[in-house]
């Protein structure tokens, strides 16, 4: 389901582009030190996106250094790492291994359960930093379990759910910012849920998967889909300027405005 909020490279500048691979790789460098390589399968840009926006918003001191790794042999990149980093990383492996318990119960996946093995001790490790945020994960899963199984119809409803999940992880600190990040997470989340749902339409169809679109009433879904993606983003962009956000503005900036946007539905007439 993650993987949607990226950037858009063309309209980036060099320097800001370098920047953005910084926070991904100094993720990918934080689950391997926290969790092992093993870890390193779970980053996704949308964690790295919230780095980015906790990173602007608190300004927690970053630790640049240039590495070669095992995906860039040939040449040293960049890798930006700070305290939120190492927050992400650990609600990623924590991701990461419900959603393949979630597969397990499914599907009954062999290959999630020795996925599960291998992410076991680096689970535990996080569980024990971050409980209320596994918590909030294993409440959420269990939410969205019931409305399909009970094949709801209401993508608001389904959406709402895994924006609240999003609206936990996001808040960072019990402070003045909680409320802001909050509805950053909400708008967000609901965003990702919506527009992973409609790309598994004809998957989730030919595999006879739940899917709320393919019960919904609205005769033309992709209008629909699109309507619910802009006002949510609009919420979103809404929520993002209420915040002093100054570090790393123009790439957060890209993301919203710009990345988050560059999919066909938005430029479908």
């Amino acid at each position: 389901m993650f993987g949607y909020v990226q950037i858009d490279k063309l309209e980036l500048k060099v320097k800001d582009y370098m920047t953005y691979k910084g926070y991904y790789c100094g993720l990918c460098m934080a689950l391997k030190k926290n969790y092992g390589n093993i870890s390193r399968f779970t980053l996704n840009y949308d964690m790295t996106f919230l780095i980015i926006i906790l990173t602007s918003l608190y300004e927690p001191t970053n630790t640049c250094v240039n590495k070669r790794c095992i995906a860039h042999p040939q040449n040293k990149q960049l890798m930006i790492n700070n305290q939120v980093s190492e927050y992400c990383a650990a609600l990623n492996v924590m991701l990461a291994y419900n959603n393949l318990k979630d597969d397990w119960k499914d599907d009954r996946s062999i290959k999630s359960v020795f996925a599960m093995l291998s992410f076991h001790r680096a689970y535990r490790k996080a569980v024990k930093k971050y409980p209320e945020k596994n918590q909030a994960i294993i409440k959420s899963i269990e939410e969205l379990e019931q409305l399909e199984s009970s094949k709801c119809n209401d993508i608001e409803k389904v959406s709402n759910v895994f924006g609240n999940l999003m609206a936990q992880l996001t808040i960072y600190k019990d402070d003045h910012w909680k409320q802001y990040l909050n509805n950053i997470g909400m708008y967000l989340g609901k965003y990702i849920y919506i527009l992973d749902a409609y790309d598994d339409m004809e998957k989730d169809k030919k595999k006879n998967n739940y899917n709320p679109f393919l019960l919904c009433n609205e005769n033309n879904i992709e209008e629909y889909a699109k309507h619910l993606l802009e006002l949510n983003l609009s919420f979103l962009e809404n929520e993002m300027d209420k915040l002093p956000l100054v570090k790393e503005k123009a790439v957060l900036d890209n993301i919203i405005y710009s990345g988050i946007k560059n999919r066909k539905l938005f430029h479908n007439k």
